[in-house]
């Protein structure tokens, strides 16, 4: 090799280092943040697979209680003979439940904690939505995660990615019943109704 050859080699190898040491720092970046990247792959997982259910979506609708007082709505979704409402909680850990039970049992590694049964808020809250829809088919449903487990069963009002009801998907919800879009309708009403500080998101 020349000298007028050296000022290439020389920018060509420095090129190389550069790009190795950015390729080394970058997989640094990625091991250290693992647990993160992991839980958000979960998480983004997770909200792909709500959004398949039902047609259309609402989220975080603003509701009244009938009390003066407001409660928010995770999600509804409309399918072809009723509107859904979801109620996502993200428990880890094994989850011991009963439908009627006060209190369910959550154990992560060796402590254990009580919480009080969530059905029963996901039943007040569709008691007021149906007062509002004008008592069309509403139902709700409890979702969790792949971080819980059940090891002595769960009520049938809960669902987890691998137990969604096809009839419950989006390609399988058309054509919605008149009656149910009416109502769907209304409940997207309730935008211009509710407190100035929310808004509702609509999936189309």
């Amino acid at each position: 090799m020349n000298l007028e050859q050296l000022p290439g080699r020389l920018n060509l190898e420095s090129g190389v280092i550069a790009i190795l040491i950015l390729l080394v720092a970058i997989t640094l970046i990625l091991y250290l943040n693992r647990n993160t990247l992991q839980i958000r792959l979960r998480e983004w997982r997770v909200q792909r697979c709500l959004n398949e259910i039902g047609s259309e979506q609402i989220r975080k609708l603003v509701c009244p209680d009938g009390l003066d007082g407001y409660f928010e709505i995770d999600r509804l979704a409309l399918t072809r003979d009723s509107i859904i409402l979801i109620h996502y909680k993200r428990y880890a850990g094994r989850i011991y439940c009963a439908e009627r039970i006060a209190e369910w049992t959550q154990v992560v590694g060796q402590k254990s904690f009580k919480f009080e049964n969530p059905l029963f808020e996901l039943e007040n809250q569709l008691t007021s939505l149906r007062v509002l829809s004008g008592q069309v088919p509403i139902t709700g449903y409890l979702f969790l995660n792949h971080s819980a487990t059940f090891p002595k069963g769960h009520p049938p009002t809960i669902l987890h990615p691998d137990n969604i009801p096809e009839p419950l998907l989006g390609i399988n919800c058309s054509p919605v019943k008149p009656e149910i879009k009416a109502a769907w309708e209304k409940l997207k009403g309730l935008n211009s109704r509710q407190p100035t500080n929310k808004r509702i998101s609509v999936k189309t």
